[in-house]
């Protein structure tokens, strides 16, 4: 059975009114529920997880001007679907700091924000337990 790799980052910012983490809509031109994540995809041949997530990022957002926590790394691991037939994917999930808040959407997306943790785990899809892992790292390590 086919495995797909992905790679994602786990964007954040401290702002005044808290830390605020990005989260991107998916471009969908049909009747699929919303889908909201962090900027993520699949690993080139050859690709390290920690190149494709830094890759994945600034196609996805624009942004390369951020920070990676070396000490911050979850996998998570979920069934997609490819061809009608339920596939496994593994995604090595990142954490890094963004030094602004400008993001450049790619064409894989229509929507970005800015959001609180309760927030955005409210809209996330498939990378809310990530998340909540991340905010729970930088909260003890604060």
């Amino acid at each position: 059975m086919p495995v797909l790799r992905s790679a994602g980052i786990i964007l954040f910012r401290e702002t005044k009114e808290g830390r605020k983490y990005l989260i991107l809509r998916a471009s969908r031109k049909d009747d699929r529920p919303e889908f909201w994540d962090i900027p993520k995809g699949e690993l080139d041949k050859g690709e390290k997880g920690i190149d494709a997530a830094r890759r994945e990022a600034n196609e996805e957002t624009g942004m390369d001007n951020f920070e990676l926590n070396p000490d911050f790394k979850e996998t998570v691991q979920y069934f997609t679907r490819r061809e009608g037939k339920p596939v496994p994917k593994y995604v090595a999930v990142f954490l890094a700091e963004a030094k602004n808040d400008t993001v450049t959407l790619s064409w894989e997306h229509d929507a970005y924000e800015w959001l609180s943790l309760e927030e955005a785990l409210k809209k996330l899809t498939t990378m809310k337990k990530a998340v909540q892992h991340a905010d729970e790292f930088l909260t003890k390590s604060a």
